[in-house]
């Protein structure tokens, strides 16, 4: 193998990959990035065995091969180099070389063999959506994803295609996050399948960069084609929770508040909550909301949120974290928050088809 490649588009190459190669592994060859000639450029992939990220990089190929690199070693020295051309090539006993203008580098890597196969999943039938539009969907939900290794199921997204709309759903138990869109393309299958938080995490990440993603399915794997880029992991096997019959009805119960206001207000009083108290009291009066929270080996914390409400005055205790989650995520200058009862749960709901709800804590 023998290629010439940009030091900047190897950067950004290894930049894509190396987040998936893991720390430790019992298998030398997951600490390795593969690296290929294709006829369309130079392709790098790396692996966990549950999740695979590969990118096709623009480069001159003059000799065609494959070899495997120790991956943590190989992105610290690209790092080092100057922004100019590298060439590499594999040389005798398993060496890759790596020249610029001024310096050769050799490292021992492992044969192409070795490597794990990533598969490749070539469905033209496949969802088509805007990276934009998913990477916003993500963002609204990722949060609520339960990291709750007991409850397997729930530790990742459920995605629901239906026609040419696609559903995002997560929950960890104490609440829960929902956003359903129009794509750009009609599936010809309907599925629901959950997408492990490390793949959505990986893939929250590399999305934005391209005009559209496909989506699509083989099995027990799921693939998203970001162009140049493609991620592909494993689902989460097991039923997903019966989320839709605990989605309340809407309520005309409503606090309508300044999403920046009412996000730093809890901010402040959640710093009074401590591992045996997580919760913060919200008192809901006709034209203001009281935030606060007492605790004995803290102290106390109090503030007023100017608000409009349009129900029967109650207090009210929720956990500070999932209030801030999902203001965090949300664009818009003023939400509202469905509030019928100090027992029951707390739900906003946005135009753009977006449902959060909270559960709340009785008599705080």
């Amino acid at each position: 193998m023998k290629v010439h490649v940009s030091r900047e588009h190897l950067l950004k190459g290894l930049q894509t990959v190396y987040p998936v190669i893991p720390t430790r592994s019992t298998l030398p060859i997951l600490s390795h990035l593969l690296i290929e000639t294709r006829k369309d450029g130079l392709y790098l992939a790396g692996t966990d065995l549950e999740l695979g990220i590969s990118c096709t990089l623009p480069a001159q190929v003059q000799e065609e091969g494959a070899i495997t690199i120790p991956a943590k070693r190989f992105f610290d020295l690209v790092k080092e180099l100057p922004n100019t051309s590298l060439q590499l090539s594999t040389r005798k006993n398993q060496q890759v070389g790596i020249e610029c203008e001024k310096g050769l580098f050799k490292i021992v890597g492992l044969p192409r063999e070795e490597f794990p196969r990533i598969p490749q999943i070539e469905n033209q039938d496949g969802l088509v959506i805007d990276q934009e539009l998913l990477q916003e969907m993500l963002s609204l939900t990722a949060f609520a994803v339960s990291r709750d290794e007991s409850r397997y199921v729930v530790t990742g997204i459920l995605f629901v295609t239906k026609g040419n709309l696609l559903r995002l759903v997560a929950t960890d138990g104490h609440r829960l996050a929902l956003i359903e869109k129009q794509v750009s393309s009609t599936a010809k299958k309907e599925y629901q399948v959950v997408v492990p938080f490390k793949a959505i995490t990986e893939l929250h990440r590399l999305l934005g960069e391209g005009p559209t993603a496909r989506v699509s399915l083989k099995e027990n794997q799921i693939a998203f084609d970001l162009g140049n880029t493609q991620v592909i992991s494993r689902l989460i096997e097991g039923k997903f929770p019966n989320y839709e019959p605990v989605i309340p009805a809407e309520v005309p119960q409503k606090l309508a508040v300044a999403r920046e206001a009412l996000l730093l207000a809890t901010r402040r009083i959640g710093l009074w909550t401590t591992q045996e108290s997580p919760f913060i009291r919200f008192d809901l009066k006709a034209d203001h909301l009281v935030l606060s929270k007492q605790t004995p080996e803290v102290g106390e914390a109090h503030e007023e949120v100017q608000a409009s409400y349009s129900g029967p005055e109650f207090s009210v205790g929720f956990n500070p974290d999932y209030l801030v989650d999902v203001l965090k995520a949300l664009s818009d200058g003023s939400v509202e928050f469905e509030l019928p009862g100090p027992d029951r749960p707390g739900v906003i709901r946005t135009k753009d088809n977006y449902i959060y709800m909270v559960m709340p804590i009785i008599n705080p």
